[in-house]
C-alpha cells in the first residue's frame, strides 16, 4: 500500500506524518518552525526530518505533500508572511533533497482537501465548499473533485471577498472590509463591541466564547452580533454557491466550536440566500477533522502524483 509524507507548515511548527492511500495515519511528529533569517532554513530542516524517516521506515514512502500558509503556484510558495517566505521554490528544494516529487498547496485548501476526503464518505469528487473561521476566515473549493487553486494561487480565498458594511474595517490583506474583517473570531468580537457601544453598554468583550456564552443566556447584544456574522457569512457563501453549485458547505475553525449556536441560524440564512433551486439540495455540517485535515488534504494531494 503506497504510503506518502503530509506535511502542514505553520509559523509555531512543522507537523508531519506518515499516510497510507486509505488516509491512515502511520505516525505523526513535528518540529519547531524556524524563522530565523527570513524562514530560509525551513526547507533544510524539513529535508533533514524527510530523509531520517525514509533511512528507517520499513516501508517505501514514495512522495511527499505539503501545505503552506499563503498562495501556491506551481512548486513556488508565493507568499507566505508569517513565515518570512517570498517566492520560495520550496517544491524543487524539497524534490532535489529528498528526491521523492512533491505536491504543493494552500494549507486552507489542503484543509478542505483532507475534510472532504477522512471527514466525509472517504473519496473526493463533486463539488465542495470548505470555510474555516478563526482570527481570519480561510477556505476552499473543490470542483469535479479537484481543488480550485486558480492561475495565481489564490483560488478559495473566500476570507476575501468583499462585503458590505456601514463601518470601515481594513484588512490584514490591505482592502477593506473583507468577509473575515466581519466574520471571523476577531470579526465577530468587533461586531459585539461595536453594538455594545451603540447601547450604551460598558461592558467589552475579547473572546468569541464569551460572546456565545451569552447568546445561549439569551444576551441580546452577543446574540444581535451573532445574527450579524452570520448573515455575513450566509451571503457571501450563496453567491460561492450560486457559482459552484456544492454538494455539502463545511464549516471549520475556532468559531464552528460553538456548534448549533451557530450552525443552526447558518443554515436558516443559508437556506434565505441561496438560488431557490438549491433549497434543500446541499448539507451544512461542521469540520471533523480538527487539526488533521490539513495533513491529510497534504497526503491526498501527493497521492495523485503516485
Amino acid at each position: 500500500m503506497k504510503r506518502v509524507f503530509g506535511i502542514d507548515v505553520g509559523g509555531m511548527s512543522v507537523k508531519f506524518a506518515i499516510v497510507d492511500e486509505t488516509g491512515t495515519i502511520i505516525e505523526r511528529w513535528s518540529v519547531p518552525t524556524n524563522l530565523a533569517d527570513a524562514g530560509s532554513h525551513i526547507p533544510d530542516e524539513m529535508i533533514s526530518s524527510i530523509n531520517e524517516k525514509l533511512a528507517s521506515s520499513p516501508e517505501p514512502i514514495v512522495a511527499i505533500g505539503v501545505g503552506i500558509p499563503g498562495p501556491v503556484n506551481g512548486e513556488d510558495a508565493v507568499r507566505a508572511v508569517n513565515l518570512g517566505w517570498g517566492n520560495m521554490p520550496l517544491g524543487n528544494i524539497l524534490r532535489e533533497g529528498t528526491g521523492l516529487p512533491v505536491a504543493l498547496i494552500n494549507d486552507a485548501n489542503a484543509a478542505a482537501v483532507g475534510e472532504v476526503w477522512m471527514g466525509g464518505e472517504g473519496s473526493v469528487t463533486g463539488n465542495s465548499i470548505f470555510v474555516t473561521l478563526g482570527t481570519g476566515v480561510g477556505g476552499g473549493i473543490i470542483i469535479d473533485g479537484k481543488i480550485v487553486g486558480g492561475d495565481h494561487g489564490c483560488g478559495g480565498e473566500i476570507g476575501h471577498i468583499p462585503v458590505v458594511a456601514p463601518s470601515e474595517r481594513v484588512c490584514g490583506c490591505g482592502n477593506v472590509n473583507c468577509l473575515e474583517c466581519y466574520a471571523s473570531a476577531t470579526g465577530i468580537i468587533k461586531n459585539a463591541n461595536e453594538l455594545a457601544e451603540k447601547a450604551g453598554e460598558e461592558r467589552r468583550f475579547t473572546k468569541g466564547e464569551e460572546i456565545f456564552e451569552e447568546v445561549k443566556q439569551g444576551g441580546a447584544t452577543a446574540t444581535a452580533a451573532r445574527d450579524m456574522t452570520v448573515d455575513y457569512l450566509a451571503r457571501a457563501l450563496a453567491g460561492i454557491m450560486a457559482t459552484v453549485d456544492p454538494s455539502e458547505v463545511i464549516v471549520g475553525g475556532g468559531l464552528s466550536g460553538a456548534g448549533d449556536l451557530l450552525m443552526v441560524p447558518l443554515a436558516e440564512r443559508l437556506e434565505r440566500y441561496v438560488f431557490p433551486p438549491m433549497r434543500g439540495c446541499y448539507t451544512l455540517r461542521r469540520a471533523a477533522l480538527g487539526n488533521e485535515a490539513g495533513i491529510l488534504g497534504a497526503a491526498y494531494q501527493a497521492l495523485q502524483l503516485v
